[in-house]
């Protein structure tokens, strides 16, 4: 893997908020001692981020299928 695929891949979407919901429920664990909110936080975070993931894997699956549809249009 390039480091510009590795740069690209940290400045999406997903990882973004990965970052902001790890570094929002660590400062309520950890600055505020408040483990309800950081519980919150999390849950209302995590919704959000399997949601990026999926729509990511689709994505992926569907150029997938439209290369493989080009392979075999080139072959016949």
């Amino acid at each position: 893997m390039r480091l510009k695929d590795i740069g690209l891949q940290l400045c999406t979407c997903t990882w973004i908020e990965i970052i902001t919901g790890v570094g929002v429920v660590l400062y309520l664990v950890l600055g505020m001692h408040n483990y309800l909110l950081a519980a919150l936080a999390a849950g209302l975070f995590a919704p959000l981020i399997v949601f990026h993931f999926v729509i990511s894997l689709l994505s992926s699956k569907e150029s997938l299928i439209s290369i493989e549809r080009v392979r075999k249009q080139m072959k016949d």
